[in-house]
């Protein structure tokens, strides 16, 4: 192991990259780059992607076991195995170019490139998310910036060349509600347990939104669909442990599966084309769904 459809509309066939795909959404022989898989919604996709059969290059930082913060890269890394293909790992700090480019350089040699990329990486805790002028140092602002807007398109600018000539590609940047402007005077901790988010998180997510926005008029030509998910609060185990800790409960949080799942659907979907370029929200993709 390396560290609207209209009513009597016809069914389209279910294509990937203009080819027939499995009627299950197979990926066999497909390359998944999934980052923040140590834990949380990145985990849950890469299990969801390997048990389709694609091979999951898992990226994040914590290899070794840390207090306070639950999962590793080898967690993550085993119980893959033991659903799917052998997977790729590789420990990379995507907050700097190095990791960047270390992840993107190990993903093309070992795999060959990715036919997915699911930008699931961010800063969604920490001392940065909470801090509100005037308390917010410069570097930590960068700090947010680096991760959830710089690695993300950086890694789209990576894959770039390498999905080009695979004849397309999907992108998911997992984005966030907070993207959305809020009524003033209404900014609460919904139920989380956490004090109010400060400027960082919101503004960073509404600039990966337009990213994805700008990238995907580039991708169309190529066939590489590229679509930003705004999720709700998820009910990840740091949140759970955050919330045992403040001793809060919360049933209305969107469970981990559920934010997976739509992630899932848009990697596996029969016609990514016709969500490129927007900002979904959670909702409107599980109503999409399916009912099992």
């Amino acid at each position: 192991m390396l560290l609207s459809t209209e009513p009597n509309r016809p069914v389209p066939v279910p294509m990937w990259h203009g080819r027939p795909m499995a009627p299950d959404g197979g990926l066999q022989g497909k390359v998944a780059v999934v980052t923040g898989a140590s834990r949380g919604i990145g985990k849950q996709v890469a299990l969801l992607l390997a048990r389709r059969g694609a091979r999951v290059v898992l990226a994040a930082r914590t290899v070794e076991p840390r207090a306070g913060t639950p999962g590793t890269l080898g967690d993550t890394a085993a119980l893959v195995a033991r659903v799917g293909p052998e997977p790729v790992v590789v420990s990379a700090d995507l907050g700097s170019q190095d990791g960047i480019d270390e992840l993107v350089r190990v993903t093309l040699e070992t795999a060959g490139g990715p036919d997915l990329l699911v930008n699931n990486a961010g800063y969604t805790v920490g001392r940065a998310i909470y801090l509100h002028p005037p308390e917010l140092p410069r570097e930590q602002w960068d700090k947010v910036v680096a991760l959830n807007v710089t690695a993300p398109l950086m890694l789209m600018q990576g894959f770039w060349p390498s999905m080009c000539g695979r004849g397309g590609g999907r992108i998911i940047n997992v984005s966030s509600d907070a993207a959305r402007p809020e009524e003033l005077r209404t900014l609460d901790d919904k139920g989380t347990g956490m004090p109010p988010i400060g400027p960082a998180y919101g503004a960073t997510k509404a600039a990966l939104n337009r990213v994805t926005n700008s990238v995907a008029n580039d991708g169309y030509e190529h066939n590489i669909a590229v679509i930003a998910l705004e999720l709700g609060v998820t009910m990840t185990e740091t949140m759970e442990l955050t919330q045992r800790q403040t001793g809060t409960v919360n049933p209305d949080l969107t469970p981990t599966s559920a934010s997976a799942a739509a992630i899932e659907y848009l990697c596996v979907c029969d016609d990514p084309m016709r969500y490129t370029g927007q900002a979904l929200r959670w909702a409107e993709v599980m109503s999409m769904l399916e009912p099992t």
